[in-house]
C-alpha cells in the first residue's frame, strides 16, 4: 500500500498532500465505530455533511485536527495485513507527539481496517481508546 505510506510520509512532514486517486469522495470514515458524519452532528444524506466527512476533505479535517493537538506528531505502521476475503487490510500504527495543552508525550496505538473495492479505498476505520480521544480533545481546545 504504497499511497498510505506516502499519505503517512507527508502527515509526519505537516503537511496535508493525499496521494491521487487515493481518497475518493466516496471514501468514508469511522471512529471507533460512529461514522465521521454523525460525529459532526449530521446526516450521511446531508450533501454539505458528505462534503466535509468523506474523501480528502474529511482525511484533512481530522489530520489538521491531530496536528494541532499533539504538536509534531509521529504516525509509525506498526504491521499491515493482506485483504480478507472482503477487501478489508488491518493496520496498526503507533501515534506519538507532545500534547498542546500539557506539554506531556503522548503516545498510543491503534488499529485501521481499510475497506477496499475495486482498487479504490471505500472506508476507513479507526479504532482505539476513549481515554486517548479525551486527552486529544483536551489539548485541542487549549
Amino acid at each position: 500500500m504504497d499511497p498510505l505510506h506516502t499519505l503517512i510520509a507527508a502527515f509526519n512532514k505537516g503537511s496535508l498532500d493525499v496521494p491521487a486517486n487515493f481518497l475518493t469522495p466516496r471514501t468514508t470514515y469511522a471512529l471507533n465505530g460512529r461514522s465521521y458524519e454523525s460525529i459532526l452532528g449530521g446526516s450521511p444524506d446531508d450533501p454539505l455533511i458528505r462534503l466535509l466527512a468523506r474523501g480528502a476533505a474529511g482525511y484533512r479535517t481530522a489530520a489538521k485536527a491531530l496536528q494541532y493537538a499533539l504538536q509534531h506528531p509521529l504516525v509509525t505502521v506498526e504491521s499491515l495485513t493482506e485483504p480478507d476475503a472482503s477487501g478489508v487490510r488491518t493496520v496498526s500504527i503507533h501515534v506519538a507527539g507532545q500534547l498542546r495543552d500539557s506539554k506531556e508525550p503522548f503516545s498510543t496505538d491503534a488499529t485501521l481496517r481499510l475497506g477496499c473495492a475495486n482498487g479504490e479505498l471505500t472506508s476507513v476505520d479507526v479504532m482505539c481508546r476513549e481515554h486517548d480521544l479525551a486527552r486529544i480533545a483536551a489539548s485541542r481546545l487549549a
